[in-house]
C-alpha cells in the first residue's frame, strides 16, 4: 500500500511539473501528423511525393512547428510584456503570476531546445530531399525538380541556392547560440553569450530568405490531368479515347503561396516593439538616474545608490529587479540586479548591492575602487571617462514579489542571493507586515565579510520583533562554508553578538532543517524561497517535495537570473 501511494504521488508530481510540456508536445504532434497526412495524401502533391517520398512529408510537417515556435520563443524575453502580464495576473491570481515568472526562463530554454531538435529534423528531411531530387530526376517533371539533372551536385543545392544556403546558416546560428547559452559559458563569458544570442536576428532574416527557391510546388490542373495518368501504358493510352479525354493535358505545376513569413514577423515585431519601448524609456527623462553613492563593500561587493531625476516617486516593490547598463563598461550589456532599498516619500532613489562575480561586475568593481582611490588622494581628480553613470530599465517582476503574501517564510540565500530578502527587510522596517507571521533566514557565504552587508538591517528587524514580544517570529542561521576561522568571526562581529552566535561552520544539514519545519508547522503551509546556484536550487526542490508529503505543505519558489 505504501509503495502504491509513493508511486501515485510521484506520478502526480511528475504530471503536474510537466503538464504544460505534455500539452505543447501533444499539440506539436497533432500539427505534425495533420501536415504529414496532407502532403502524403493530397493529390496535388502526387508527383512531388513520387520523387521525394516521406522526405517531403517530414520537411513540410516540421515547418509549421518551427514557425509557431519562432513566434513564442521571443515572448519570454519581452520584459515590457512581462510587466503587463504582471499587472494583469498580479491582480487576478498571485499563484499564476509567480508560476509564470518562475518558469519563464525554463519556457524560453525549452522552446530553444525544441527549435534545435525540430530544426535538425527539418534539415535532415531536406538533405534526403536533395538526394532524391538528383537520384529520381525525370526530364518530364523538370518543373518541380530542384535539381538540373542526375549529374547535379548535392553541394550546389545545399550551399548555392536560397533554401539550402539559408537553411545551413539558420542551423549553424542555432548551434552557436546553444553552445554559448550553456551555464558554464554564460557565467564565464557573458559577453560571448550576449553577442551570440543576437544571431537570432540573422536567423529571422534567413527565415524570410528561405522559401525563395520555390522547391515545393503543387499540381494545378488535376481535372485535366488526374493522378495516375503517368502510369498508363502509351499504347493503351493511344487506343483508349476515354483515357485521352481524361488525361488530355500534361501536368502543370505552380509554387505554393508564401505565407510562412507572417510567423517570424509576428514574433520579431513583438520583440522589436518591446526593445524599442525599453530603449526609449531607459533614455527618457523619467527613467534617467543620478549616481548618489558608489562604494566598495567588504567581501567583493559594490554598493550603488541611484536617484531618479523625475520628481514623481517611482513605484518599486520588494522582490523586483532593474536592468542596469554602465556606458563606460559596455553600451550593449544590460544586467539584472535586485533592488534592496526603495523610493519613499522622502527620497526617490533605489539601492543595489552587486557582487564581483563576472567580467561586467568586476569592471564595475574596479571602476568604483579606482574612484574611491582618487577621492582619497585629494590632488587627483577623477577623469571624465572614469565617471560612472548608468541607464536603468524597470522595475521588472520576479517570483519574489509574492514573498510578503505568505504567512510562514523560509528564505535560503547563497552569497549575493540574499539581496531579494534584503529588500524585504527594508520594506518590513518601513511598513508593518500584514500577512507574514514567521520568517526563517538561512544565509550561506564563502567569505565571512559578506555577512556585514546587511548586518545592521537584520539586527534592527530582530530587535523590532523582540520589542513586540515576538522573538520567535524571526530566526537566523548563517553558514560560513569555506575556510572557517572562529577568530575572524569574533573580529568582524564584536558589535553584533546576536549574529556572532548564529554563524555556523560548513553547510546546512538540510534533513535537520526540514525536520524542524514539519515539527514546527504540522498541517500548515510553509513557503521556501531560494536564490543561489543551480545545484542548491535542485537540492532544495528535492527536499521540499520529500518533506512536503508529511506533516506540512511545503511550496518552493526560486529566483535567479543566470
Amino acid at each position: 500500500m505504501e509503495r502504491t501511494e509513493k508511486v501515485y504521488h510521484s506520478t502526480k508530481n511528475f504530471l503536474f511539473k510537466y503538464f504544460l510540456a505534455f500539452i505543447w508536445i501533444g499539440f506539436n504532434f497533432v500539427v505534425f501528423c495533420k501536415a504529414f497526412s496532407n502532403y502524403h495524401h493530397e493529390p496535388e502533391y502526387y508527383y512531388l511525393s513520387k520523387i521525394l517520398g516521406n522526405g517531403l512529408c517530414i520537411s513540410r510537417a516540421t515547418a509549421p512547428i518551427l514557425n509557431l515556435t519562432m513566434v513564442l520563443i521571443t515572448l519570454p524575453v519581452c520584459r515590457t510584456l512581462n510587466v503587463l502580464l504582471n499587472t494583469i495576473f498580479g491582480r487576478w491570481s498571485v499563484q499564476i503570476l509567480v508560476f509564470y515568472l518562475e518558469k519563464i526562463k525554463a519556457l524560453h530554454m525549452t522552446l530553444g531546445v525544441g527549435l534545435i531538435i525540430i530544426g535538425s529534423i527539418h534539415t535532415l528531411a531536406h538533405m534526403s530531399n536533395i538526394y532524391h531530387y538528383i537520384e529520381h530526376y525525370d526530364s518530364k517533371l523538370k518543373a518541380i525538380n530542384w535539381a538540373t539533372g542526375t549529374d547535379d551536385s548535392i553541394l550546389r543545392l545545399l550551399l548555392a541556392t536560397p533554401t539550402g544556403f539559408s537553411g545551413c546558416v539558420m542551423l549553424g546560428a542555432l548551434f552557436v547560440i546553444a553552445y554559448f547559452s550553456r551555464r558554464h559559458m554564460r557565467e564565464r563569458f557573458y559577453n560571448s553569450f550576449l553577442t551570440s544570442h543576437h544571431l537570432f536576428l540573422l536567423f529571422y532574416g534567413m527565415m524570410f530568405y528561405h522559401p525563395l527557391s520555390n522547391i515545393i510546388k503543387h499540381q494545378t490542373n488535376l481535372k485535366a490531368h488526374p493522378n495516375g495518368c503517368d502510369t498508363i501504358d502509351e499504347q493503351i493510352f493511344r487506343n483508349d479515347s476515354v483515357l485521352q479525354a481524361i488525361c488530355k493535358e500534361e501536368p502543370v505545376f505552380g509554387a505554393n503561396e508564401k505565407m510562412a513569413w507572417i510567423w517570424p514577423l509576428l514574433g520579431l515585431s513583438v520583440y522589436v516593439i518591446d526593445v524599442t519601448y525599453r530603449y526609449l524609456t531607459a533614455h527618457s527623462e523619467a527613467k534617467k538616474v543620478t549616481t548618489l553613492q558608489a562604494y566598495i563593500l567588504p567581501g567583493g561587493g559594490t554598493y550603488l545608490k541611484l536617484q531618479f531625476n523625475q520628481t514623481k516617486r517611482v513605484a518599486v516593490r520588494p522582490g523586483q529587479f532593474v536592468l542596469l547598463q554602465c556606458p563606460i563598461i559596455s553600451t550593449l550589456e544590460w544586467h539584472p540586479f535586485t533592488v534592496v532599498d526603495f523610493p519613499t516619500a522622502v527620497h526617490n532613489s533605489i539601492s543595489l548591492v552587486i557582487s564581483d562575480r563576472g567580467d561586467w561586475t568586476h569592471k564595475l568593481y574596479e571602476a568604483v575602487l579606482h574612484n574611491e582611490h582618487c577621492k582619497r588622494q585629494n590632488h587627483v581628480e577623477i577623469q571624465p571617462s572614469r565617471k560612472i553613470s548608468f541607464l536603468l530599465s524597470g522595475p521588472h517582476p520576479s517570483p519574489m514579489v509574492s514573498i510578503l503574501k505568505y504567512k510562514r517564510i523560509v528564505y535560503i540565500g547563497a552569497g549575493v542571493g540574499i539581496t531579494p530578502f534584503a529588500g524585504m527587510i527594508r520594506h518590513l522596517l518601513n511598513y508593518s507586515p500584514r500577512y507574514t507571521s514567521r520568517i526563517h533566514l538561512i544565509w550561506m557565504v564563502k567569505n565571512v565579510e559578506m555577512f556585514t552587508w546587511f548586518a545592521d538591517d537584520i539586527i534592527k528587524l530582530q530587535e523590532r520583533f523582540w520589542k513586540q514580544n515576538k522573538p520567535d517570529r524571526f530566526t537566523l542561521k548563517f553558514f560560513w562554508t569555506e575556510n572557517y576561522n572562529q577568530n575572524l568571526v569574533e573580529e568582524y562581529f564584536t558589535d553584533y553578538p546576536t549574529l556572532r552566535t548564529r554563524i555556523y561552520k560548513g553547510r546546512p544539514v538540510w534533513e535537520e532543517l526540514f525536520l524542524e519545519l514539519i515539527t514546527l508547522y504540522p498541517k500548515k503551509a510553509v513557503t521556501v524561497f531560494s536564490c543561489g546556484p543551480k545545484n542548491l536550487t535542485k537540492d532544495i526542490k528535492i527536499y521540499c517535495r520529500q518533506y512536503g508529503k508529511h506533516a506540512c505543505k511545503i511550496t518552493h519558489l526560486h529566483a535567479g537570473f543566470g
